[in-house]
This record gives C-alpha cells, sequence and structure tokens, in this order.
C-alpha cells in the first residue's frame, strides 16, 4: 500500500514537472489537511512557504526573505501592492496551484531584486498592462498553466525581461496577439521560450499558435485588396487530411457588391467564395485564373450568368465542391462534359440549377434529362428545374416533370 502510494505521488509530480512546473512549483502539491494559513520559513534557503494564505505576522521578517512561494493562494485576487509590501529583498516569487484569477495591481517598485515570477497552476485570467512596470531586474517570468485568454504586448514592456514561458493558456487566436510574428531582437516575442508550443483556444482549439495567426493577418492584409469580407472559418489540426502541418478554409463573401466580374484577385487559399446578387455574366475566370485554384464552393446565385460552356474540360469542374447556379440567365449547359466532371470528381456534393430559363427541345432535353436522372444526390433543387416560358410551348414553365415525359413518352416539343 505504502510503494502503491508512493508510486502515484510520483506520477502525479511526474505529470506536473512535464506539463512546465519547477521543482519550487512541486512544493505546491504536497497535499495538506490544515485549510488555514500555514507559512514554514527555510533560513539557510531565506525561502518562505505558505499554504492558503500569508500571515501578518510575518511582515516583521520579510526583509529577510528572497524565495516567497505562495501554494493554494485562497482569494480569488491578489494585490502585489498590499500583499507584497516590505519584501525589498526578495528575488524570486512563486504563486502556484491556487484558484487565483486576478492580478489587481501592478507590482510595486521597492522590489528592486525581483528576478523571477512563476505564476503558474491557477486561473489567472486578468493581469494589468502595467502588472511589472516597475520592476527593474525582471529576466523571467513564467505563467504557464493559466486561464489567461489574451495578452497585451505592453504586459511584456520590461526592458531587463529575457524569458517568458506561456504555454498552457487557451489564448485567443486573434489579429490582438499578432505581437507574437515579431521575430526582430529585443521584440516581446523573441523573449517567448515557448512559443513553438503554444496553441489556440475556441474557435481553433488545439492548432499551433504562431501559424494560425500569421494566416489571420495574412488574410486581413489581402482581403484589403477585394471588395469583400472574409474569414478564417476552420483549421485542420496538424496531421488529419494531409502531411502537411495545416489546411485552411477560407470563406470570401462579395456577394450584393454590383460586381459585373468575377474578381481578379483572392485572398491566399480562399475555398469558399459568395458572389451571389451581382451583375456577372463570365465564368471565365474558373478555369484560366490561379486565384481559383483553391476554391471549392461557389455561390454566384442570382447573376446573369448565359453559359457554363468555358469550364468544359478545366480543372475545376473536375474538384469542385458546391456550384449554386442558381437564378441565373441559363437556358442550356454542355451535358456531356458535366455528365464526365460529376463521374470523375469526387468532392462534387452539391449543384444547383433551378430558376433557370431551360430550353425544352429535341436537341438539349434528352442529355439534360439524362444527367438529372442520374444525379439527383448532388443535383438538389432538381423540382426547380423548369422549361423557359415560350406561348407556343406545351411544356413552357413546367418543373422537371416536363423532362422526364419527354424521354418515357417519346415526346417531341413542337420547338425542335
Amino acid at each position: 500500500m505504502i510503494v502503491q502510494r508512493t508510486f502515484l505521488f510520483a506520477f502525479f509530480i511526474h505529470v506536473h514537472l512535464s506539463r512546465g512546473f519547477t521543482k519550487d512549483d512541486e512544493i505546491c502539491y504536497h497535499p495538506r489537511a490544515n485549510i488555514h494559513p500555514e507559512c514554514d520559513f527555510t533560513e539557510s534557503q531565506q525561502r518562505l512557504v505558505c499554504f492558503n494564505g500569508f500571515k501578518d505576522e510575518w511582515r516583521a521578517r520579510v526583509k529577510d526573505v528572497q524565495i516567497l512561494i505562495l501554494c493554494v493562494w485562497p482569494k480569488a485576487t491578489f494585490d502585489p501592492q498590499e500583499i507584497l509590501r516590505g519584501f525589498t529583498s526578495l528575488r524570486k516569487l512563486i504563486i502556484a496551484n491556487s484558484n487565483l484569477t486576478q492580478l489587481s495591481t501592478a507590482f510595486p517598485s521597492e522590489m528592486q531584486f525581483l528576478e523571477k515570477i512563476n505564476v503558474t497552476g491557477t486561473k489567472l485570467r486578468l493581469l494589468p498592462n502595467d502588472a511589472f512596470s516597475n520592476l527593474r531586474t525582471l529576466t523571467c517570468l513564467d505563467l504557464r498553466n493559466n486561464a489567461l485568454e489574451d495578452i497585451s504586448i505592453t504586459v511584456f514592456d520590461v526592458p531587463t525581461l529575457k524569458d517568458i514561458y506561456l504555454t498552457g493558456n487557451p489564448l485567443r487566436c486573434t489579429e490582438d496577439v499578432a505581437w507574437i510574428l515579431d521575430s526582430s531582437e529585443g521584440s516581446a516575442a523573441s523573449k517567448v521560450v515557448d512559443k513553438d508550443k503554444l496553441l489556440c483556444a475556441t474557435p481553433h482549439d488545439g492548432r499551433p499558435l504562431v501559424p494560425v495567426v500569421k494566416i489571420i493577418v495574412t488574410l486581413k492584409e489581402e482581403c484589403k485588396e477585394t471588395v469583400c469580407d472574409c474569414e478564417l472559418i476552420y483549421v485542420t489540426p496538424p496531421g488529419e487530411l494531409t502531411q502537411r502541418q495545416l489546411i485552411v478554409f477560407i470563406s470570401v463573401n462579395c456577394s450584393h457588391r454590383g460586381l459585373t466580374e468575377m474578381p481578379e484577385f483572392l485572398p491566399t487559399d480562399t475555398n469558399i467564395l459568395h458572389l451571389s446578387g451581382n451583375k456577372i455574366k463570365d465564368l471565365t475566370p474558373l478555369a484560366t485564373n490561379p486565384a481559383y485554384k483553391s476554391l471549392l464552393d461557389l455561390y454566384i446565385d442570382d447573376n446573369l450568368v448565359e453559359s457554363i460552356a468555358r469550364l468544359e474540360g478545366s480543372d475545376w469542374l473536375d474538384h469542385f465542391r458546391r456550384l449554386n447556379l442558381r437564378g441565373n440567365k441559363l437556358t442550356d449547359l454542355p451535358t456531356y462534359a458535366l455528365e464526365d466532371a460529376l463521374l470523375h470528381n469526387r468532392n462534387a456534393a452539391n449543384l444547383y440549377l433551378g430558376n433557370n430559363s431551360w430550353t425544352c427541345d429535341c436537341h438539349f432535353t434528352p442529355g439534360f434529362q439524362d444527367l438529372l436522372i442520374r444525379h439527383p444526390n448532388i443535383i438538389k433543387d432538381i423540382n426547380d428545374i423548369r422549361c423557359a416560358f415560350m406561348s407556343d410551348n406545351d411544356n413552357s414553365n413546367k418543373q422537371r416533370s416536363a423532362f422526364y415525359q419527354t424521354k418515357t413518352l417519346g415526346f417531341i416539343p413542337s420547338t425542335s
């Protein structure tokens, strides 16, 4: 039984050390039954260790303390100005294993020898931007395994600071942490020792922070070259789909912008493009413009597209995932080319063709019929596919049943 307990305790400590805790932090994870403030002073090390708070009776000896370790801090806030008053000889401060959520004030300027601060294994999520600005000898700041979501660069504006540790925090991957990309000498980012181990929180949980932030910043800059709105909607976990580190999915919305042509430029790796409600006629850029090589989903409903013939044989038609052509000016299409593409395109999932003025004659209808019959799982709005209105055509404005009738009954419309 004793051996088992020893093993479990050793394993517990190993886990904490592997998550970035130091040997001094380890003290805070020794179980204590007493819930009242309890302090131990080691004179040879000038080290004071306190559990569950700090007793005022120690105020008389604080000048002798060079290492202060506060374990299981009992309050949600920690006021350095008040709690650390008089610790003029302090060189190292550790606050660990507690429910602390906030540093309420900046560290006092009287702490002129403080070199290292560890706040680890807490619920810290808020700290003043000037929290460490009064410290003239601080070289190491360890904020691992807390609850920090946003960290302003001004927090690290301490000239003497050399090493910063941040892993284990649920950091938001947004443009606000773009400072992490600055690799110039002396920058805050250059001091973050574990920068390559930082991970994003929601909405890109578990993705490496630095690459994702770089993607976000690049996307914002590239989006300025368009009249559209751009959004990073998803990042695959490393190794999920490919050998590459990350695959991104970017959505660009250019709907209702009065465009008469498809954009010449799109942000890198644009996968989804919304062009609904414009006045675009020509889809040729899909086949010729490299900006569209990553595009999977195109929403170009309610435009003026009259033909998709230019897409015949194109790489784009062979890999698209979604194409929405509802509400355009289409009367026919190269059915044989589209049929071939749908047979070989493993991505194809959604094709919308409704609310166009389709021709119902003996030249176009049979092939179009076959296309509709063979791909009902891909062509999602078959019930909205109607013949064009013509005064002398019995099939005028009829639903797709007109196409089926023409095939099954051998009916040839009078317009053939």
